[in-house]
């Protein structure tokens, strides 16, 4: 059972390729591609936050600490944001989008960690949860895997490298994963707050650079891609 786990959770992670690989085969990818998938994976993430993760939070623990792990995995992304440059932050000029895809990635990656640690947390509780979980994950990271790579596509990298580092942001899933399990074994109030840290952390992620970014180069656009997304992991729920 750790083994099929943990093989879950590497491929919830790396299936962001997949994202890079639809990316290159659209090929024309304008601003308004870009909005709806911006748009697309916040909504997305929003959706199995305030559907999955909060409420499978709340079930296990409590409000005190759905609100706690929250609030931390929030401030995690906070840290992160004020010390490193983000998408907002980017200047203007040719290399843009080329800007935007690393930062995208970077900030993806960080957010995997709490998604591999629902992954975790959630087979500790049942094997078919935590399958689900990586599941819905898994596709969702394509989505995400599209948010990366298409701004590196407009800025002109390498498909070979484009590839690479799309699949890369996903493998902090992995290591989430296996923390969750750590976690899920000590108590089920750690696997509670596992779960809302990845919620905090996925719902500032969206707010602070997908949402923005999206309305930027095309608002309607971006409404379509947020209201799309989260039907879908209304579903996924």
């Amino acid at each position: 059972m750790v083994i099929s786990i943990i093989v879950l959770g590497l491929i919830a992670g790396i299936v962001t390729g997949a994202g890079a690989v639809i990316s290159i085969l659209i090929g024309n990818i304008t601003p308004k591609i870009l909005s709806v998938s911006l748009g697309f994976a916040s909504g997305v993430m929003i959706g199995i936050s305030t559907l999955g993760l909060i409420p499978a939070s709340l079930k296990l623990g409590n409000t005190y600490i759905c609100i706690v792990g929250f609030v931390i995995g929030a401030l995690f992304l906070f840290l992160v944001d004020i010390t490193m440059p983000h998408i907002h932050k980017a200047e203007t000029g040719g290399n843009q989008y080329t800007k935007m895809g690393y930062f995208i990635a970077l900030g993806i990656a960080l957010h995997n960690l709490p998604e591999g640690i629902a992954i975790g947390a959630t087979n500790e509780v049942s094997r078919q949860m935590g399958m689900m979980t990586a599941i819905t994950i898994g596709i969702h990271n394509i989505a995400e895997g599209l948010c990366v790579a298409m701004p590196l596509c407009m800025g002109n990298v390498r498909r070979g490298r484009t590839i690479l580092i799309t699949t890369m942001t996903g493998l902090s899933t992995l290591l989430g994963t296996w923390m969750g399990m750590i976690f899920g074994q000590i108590s089920s109030l750690f696997i509670a707050l596992a779960l809302s840290f990845a919620a905090g952390a996925m719902i500032y992620i969206s707010s602070d650079e997908l949402i923005p970014q999206s309305h930027s180069t095309h608002s309607e656009f971006a409404n379509v891609g947020i209201i799309i997304g989260f039907i879908i992991s209304l579903f996924l729920s």
